[in-house]
């Protein structure tokens, strides 16, 4: 004889007695923990990173110049050094009196027209004296009388170089900056081979240059 056979009880689809089932990783539905804590670690991370970058840069802000000043510093001090040995090597003469030489009026070499120059003439020596400017008071007083004395016998031949070098000149060629210092460089020259060596030229001041 045949058993009865059971009947098998079907679960509804909308049994409450149904249990979901769960995801890996604890993902289950409506759970936001595992998300929330992946941002905190990535904003962890970066504000970590700001931070290292913002010491980074205060130290090298602070500590670049504690080194690179002192070395830059000393790089001065040895330049400055070495452009002082230099013009010691090299001194110039000292600047000695000056020979005044007045006023001169004199007709230049112009060919079409006449043309006149006026002008007041100096020149700035230093003497070949162990004595110039070491002397004080009454003994720099007499030195200085007695040199004055002595360079007026020099004063006609260095007038005489100044009319020779002026008048053979235009007035074109000493209207310009280069025509004066070329004219002063020659007038410099000439006055030199005058003293053989007694003194020197330091320089030659025009003053009141004026053609006409």
């Amino acid at each position: 004889m045949a058993r009865p056979t059971k009947t098998k009880e079907l679960k509804g689809r909308g049994d409450a007695s149904a249990k979901p089932t769960a995801l890996p990783g604890g993902g289950g539905g409506g759970d936001g923990g595992g998300g929330n804590a992946m941002i905190t670690t990535i904003i962890a991370a970066v504000a970590a990173g700001l931070i290292s970058a913002s010491v980074s840069a205060a130290a090298v802000y602070f500590l670049v110049p504690m080194v690179v000043n002192p070395i830059v510093d000393q790089a001065v001090v040895r330049i400055a050094g070495d452009e002082a040995g230099a013009h010691g090597e090299d001194e110039l003469p000292a600047v000695g009196p000056v020979i005044d030489l007045d006023e001169f009026t004199l007709n230049l070499s112009d060919p079409d027209k006449t043309r006149y120059l006026r002008a007041d003439l100096s020149i700035t020596i230093t003497p070949n004296d162990e004595d110039f400017g070491k002397l004080t008071g009454e003994a720099a007083h007499a030195w200085e009388e007695n040199f004055h004395h002595h360079i007026s016998h020099y004063v006609p031949a260095i007038r005489d170089i100044v009319i020779a070098t002026l008048t053979k000149h235009t007035a074109g060629e000493l209207s310009t900056n280069e025509g004066k210092e070329s004219v002063k460089e020659e007038i410099s020259e000439k006055v030199d081979e005058v003293f053989h060596g007694d003194h020197q030229v330091i320089r030659v001041n025009i003053e009141n240059f004026i053609i006409q």
